[in-house]
């Protein structure tokens, strides 16, 4: 891929997006690897014509040498991008390039250049070399999730039952454990993927010709069958699907060019993995914070430090990849909006606008999904501050069981006091215990706290022990450690489960 990597930095390093600079999708949907795809759909094309003896073998060779990555940097990507605006797309000065070379590759053959593109149109080589590209990066994506979803099995089993606080609204709610948070974090990992899968999985080729209804080759396959060089078994459909498997895609009934339901599928995935990377980052985001200090980024060198403040380690990772769950949405948006503005049978603008929308797409989930594999195979895990903070609200944390276990005692209790007045239900009771609690919080009135306070509220019959496990945080995290060992057994396997 050196050459490739060349070509790619040259036409777009990626100083504006950091979340997918550098990486493997990247590289995968540059303009060179664009054009490569471009190349080998023509190139697999004239190899079909000719094991069906419509075009003869050293032309097929000839489209072949032209598509060589090894000569992809003969290609001059930004003269292709310039030429591109007089036809609209590249795919028209990039067919001439082609079939320019390979008339080199073969100078004593004649027709080279007529055996390419052979009853084909611009929009069957573009978004079928589109989706085979999507393909590739997909890949690439699924092989990120699969570390990050195995990274975070493993901690969610660790931490299965480490206690923390629960968050709702911004604020303390419950008791939990931190490994139901991760392994929270591991299951829309692993729905992301499978939906990723799914979308992926039977990627068709697009192949109709210029108004879908493959005339141009159906010509050309009569042509051939009356000249006695194509069997009568052999159809435009079985040329078409020979196509399909060559180039690792599959045949559809017929073509697509106008129902972009292929391509808002993809987008939708991808969109998917970014939205489940960004749940992640956005947790992390909030534990790393200093009055927090529940977790923290991997320590690499030279990472996440500021030149003013030298005392900061900045969740780098995190920003980049809540960067791009801000803005996934949108670029999501204009890939259904170019769908929903498809016309007739070839789009006057709506087609062009998907292009840079679907890569962007490819690139981001690309860039989310390898910073979030890195993030949490190195997440640092404080629980010391995860006891700390569920501590600091204090018995409290527990008022939804006390409501459930105490309230009818209280009650009971209040109405057998001699002159007790109205009866009071046990719930206004304990609230009310709750709430001289709090005011003795800033009061700092000895005996008011609220253990104090319910205890001396509360019938002897419940014991100082029994009340203290009642007021423990830690006793009262629900299923949650069976919770995540469900959620392990059913998500662990994602990438045993993805390659059935």
């Amino acid at each position: 891929m050196s050459g490739l990597t060349a070509l790619a930095v040259e036409a777009d390093a990626g100083l504006l997006d950091p979340l997918s600079s550098g990486t493997t999708a990247v590289l995968q949907s540059s303009d060179a690897n664009y054009l490569l795809h471009l190349l080998q759909v023509e190139a697999a094309w004239t190899a079909v014509l000719a094991e069906h003896g419509m075009v003869t073998a050293v032309q097929a060779e000839a489209a072949a040498e032209a598509a060589d990555p090894r000569h992809l940097a003969d290609y001059d990507l930004i003269g292709l991008a310039h030429a591109g605006q007089n036809g609209g797309n590249v795919l028209i000065p990039a067919l001439k390039a082609m079939r320019a070379r390979a008339a080199q590759a073969a100078p004593t053959e004649s027709a080279v250049s007529s055996a390419i593109h052979v009853g084909a149109t611009s929009q069957d080589i573009m978004d079928t070399a589109m989706l085979r590209m999507a393909a590739q990066v997909a890949a690439t994506i699924l092989g990120d999730l699969r570390a990050a979803v195995g990274s975070l099995a493993a901690m969610a089993t660790e931490h299965r039952a480490t206690p923390m606080v629960a968050r709702s609204l911004a604020q303390h709610s419950l008791p939990s454990t931190f490994g139901l948070r991760a392994a929270g974090w591991m299951s829309g990992l692993a729905q992301a993927g499978r939906r990723l899968e799914d979308a992926t999985a039977d990627l068709p080729i697009q192949w109709g010709g210029a108004a879908g209804t493959m005339a141009a080759l159906s010509g050309r396959v009569a042509r051939a069958r009356a000249a006695g060089t194509l069997d009568a078994g052999t159809d435009a459909f079985t040329l078409v699907e020979d196509l399909a498997q060559r180039l690792g895609l599959t045949a559809p009934a017929g073509p697509w060019q106008t129902n972009r339901m292929p391509i808002t599928g993809l987008a939708a995935a991808l969109a998917d993995v970014v939205a489940a990377c960004g749940k992640i980052a956005n947790d992390v985001l909030i534990s790393a914070r200093i009055e927090n200090g529940e977790l923290g980024e991997p320590l690499v060198a030279g990472r996440g430090g500021s030149s003013a403040m030298p005392h900061k380690q900045n969740p780098v990772l995190s920003v980049m990849i809540h960067a791009g769950a801000l803005g996934a949405p949108g670029t999501l948006a204009q890939v259904l909006t170019a769908a929903g503005a498809a016309n007739e049978e070839r789009p006057d603008g709506a087609w062009h606008a998907e292009w840079p929308a679907l890569r962007q797409l490819m690139r981001t989930a690309g860039g989310a999904a390898a910073r979030t594999a890195e993030l949490v195979s190195g997440l640092r895990v404080n629980t010391d501050r995860m006891a700390e903070n569920l501590n600091r609200v204090g018995p409290l944390l527990v008022s939804e069981r006390l409501m459930a276990e105490l309230a009818p005692l209280l009650e009971q209790q209040a109405g057998g006091e001699p002159g007790s007045g109205p009866a009071r239900s046990g719930k206004e009771r304990l609230q009310e215990i709750v709430d001289r609690s709090l005011d003795s919080q800033h009061s700092q009135q000895p005996g008011n706290d609220f253990r104090s306070l319910l205890r001396a509220a509360l019938p002897d019959t419940v014991s100082d022990a029994e009340l203290d496990g009642l007021l423990d945080p830690a006793n009262y995290t629900g299923e949650a450690t069976t919770l995540v060992d469900r959620l392990v057994a059913e998500y662990r396997n994602f990438a045993e489960w993805s390659t059935t």
